[in-house]
C-alpha cells in the first residue's frame, strides 16, 4: 500500500511537466488569464532579477515563504495552468501551486527557461482561488497564464498564448478558500508568559497527571521534560473546561528522538489529538507520515484515518529542513467565529495559515492527547517517539502575532 501512495505522490508532483516544442492552436477567448507573476493579485516574498528571456527583462525571484494569490471567476470545466519559469539550481527548482485548497508541488526547469502546465478541472462555476506559493528560494517565474483545455507535456508553449495581458483577480474578500505560508512577528526561543487569554500551562517542572504509558524524565531546555516512550507514551489533557471552542492555541516544545528521524522519514507519528466533547463534534489530528508531511486535519467525529470520506479542511507543511538534533516550537491554532474560518500550524515560528468559507459550527473538547494515538482508538499505537515540555493553551488564535 505505502509504494502504491508514493507512486501517486509521485505521480501528483509531476503533474506540472516541461512543456516541448509542438505548437498548440490556442484562440483569445480560451485565454482566462496571463499576467506577470507580480501582477497577480496578492504578493509577498518576491523580488525581481534581470533575465533576457523574460518578458519586460526581468522575472520575479521567490523566497521560501513567498505568496502571488488571485481569484478568477471561471464556468466549469478543464482548464490549464501554465507558467514561464526557471530554476537557477538543482536545490532551487520547488514551488507550489494551489488551486482551491488543492496542493501541488511543482518542479521548475533547471538551467533554462521552459513552460510548466498543470491542468486542473472546476466541478463548479464561481470563485477559483490560485495561489504560486514558494518553497525553495531563488525558484523564478516571469509569467502564469489559464488557459480552457487540458494540456499535458509537450502540448502547448507559453509562446502560443496570444494576447499581452489578459484578465484579473477578483478581490481578495472574494477568495473563497487559501493556504499560505505566515511566520509570527516574535520567533520564540523560550516560552512566552501567560497572560489574561492562557487557560493552561504545564511546565513538567513537578508530577502532574495525564501521564500514561512508557515514560522518563529528563533535563530539558527550560527545566524538567519528559520523554514519551515507545509504544505507547502519551500525555492528555482534561479539555471540558478550557474556553477554546470558538478559538485557540495550543503550543509546546518537541524533540523527537533523533534516531527516529521523525521529521525527515520513518513512518506515521502522531503529535495532536483533540477529541469532541459530544457525539459528531470537532476533532483535530496533527501527525506526520513520509506521505502527507506534517499534515493538520479537521473533521468531524471519527478516526482520521476515514478523513477522505467526508467533510474535512486540512494544512500542510514539509519538515525536510527541520534540524532533528534540536527541541522545536510547535504550534496549533484556529479561529471559528466569523464567516470565513482559519487553521494555522507552525514550527518554531513558520508555517502554514489556511482560511476557508464557515462550514464547521464551533463545538467543546472534551480531552488533548499529545505524542501518540488515544488510547481508545482500535488502531496500533502511533507515537511520536520523544520528549515535550511547555504546553501552553490560550483561548483566542494566533492571529495577532503574525508578521504583516
Amino acid at each position: 500500500m505505502q509504494i502504491l501512495l508514493r507512486i501517486a505522490l509521485i505521480a501528483t508532483m509531476l503533474t506540472g511537466v516541461v512543456g516541448g516544442a509542438v505548437a498548440a492552436d490556442v484562440s483569445p477567448e480560451d485565454v482566462m488569464l496571463k499576467v506577470e507573476l507580480q501582477s497577480w493579485g496578492v504578493t509577498r516574498g518576491i523580488e525581481p532579477v534581470a533575465h533576457e528571456q523574460a518578458s519586460g527583462g526581468y522575472a520575479m525571484s521567490m523566497a521560501a515563504d513567498a505568496l502571488a494569490v488571485g481569484g478568477l471567476d471561471l464556468a466549469a470545466g478543464e482548464y490549464t495552468l501554465v507558467l514561464w519559469q526557471h530554476a537557477p539550481a538543482g536545490d532551487a527548482d520547488g514551488f507550489f501551486v494551489e488551486i482551491n485548497g488543492q496542493r501541488t508541488r511543482l518542479l521548475g526547469s533547471i538551467g533554462s527557461w521552459r513552460t510548466l502546465t498543470h491542468p486542473f478541472e472546476v466541478a463548479q462555476a464561481g470563485p477559483v482561488t490560485i495561489a504560486i506559493i514558494g518553497q525553495e528560494p531563488t525558484m523564478t517565474v516571469d509569467m502564469i497564464a489559464v488557459v480552457r483545455g487540458t494540456y499535458e507535456r509537450g502540448e502547448i508553449e507559453f509562446a502560443d498564448i496570444p494576447g499581452e495581458t489578459v484578465g484579473e483577480s477578483i478581490g481578495l474578500a472574494d477568495i473563497p478558500r487559501l493556504s499560505s505560508p505566515r511566520r509570527l512577528a516574535q520567533i520564540l526561543e523560550a516560552p512566552l508568559t501567560p497572560d489574561a487569554q492562557t487557560v493552561y500551562v504545564q511546565s513538567f517542572d513537578a508530577d502532574c497527571p495525564g501521564i500514561t504509558g512508557e515514560h522518563q524524565w529528563i533535563d530539558g531546555p527550560f527545566g524538567r521534560a519528559v520523554i514519551l516512550d515507545m509504544p505507547d507514551g502519551r500525555f492528555s489533557i482534561d479539555a471540558s473546561e478550557l474556553d477554546i471552542t470558538q478559538s485557540g492555541t495550543i503550543e509546546w516544545w518537541v524533540k523527537p528522538r533523533e534516531a527516529a528521524r521523525v521529521w525527515w522519514d520513518q513512518g506515521w507519528h502522531y503529535f495532536l489529538h483533540m477529541a469532541p466533547a459530544e457525539n459528531g463534534g470537532l476533532q483535530f489530528d496533527l501527525s506526520r507520515h513520509p506521505i502527507t508531511g506534517l499534515l493538520l486535519t479537521l473533521t468531524r467525529d471519527g478516526e482520521p484515518y476515514t478523513l477522505q470520506e467526508g467533510e474535512h479542511e486540512a494544512v500542510r507543511m514539509e519538515t525536510g529542513g527541520v534540524d532533528i538534533e534540536q527541541w522545536h516550537h510547535m504550534l496549533v491554532s484556529w479561529d471559528f467565529t466569523g464567516d470565513r474560518q482559519y487553521l494555522w500550524l507552525m514550527i518554531d515560528g513558520v508555517g502554514m495559515e489556511s482560511f476557508f468559507p464557515r462550514s464547521f459550527e464551533p463545538t467543546p473538547f472534551a480531552r488533548i492527547d499529545l505524542a501518540n494515538t488515544p488510547a481508545n482508538w482500535d488502531i496500533p499505537y502511533l507515537p511520536m517517539d520523544g520528549a515535550i515540555d511547555e504546553i501552553r493553551i490560550s483561548n483566542t488564535s494566533v492571529a495577532d502575532r503574525l508578521q504583516r
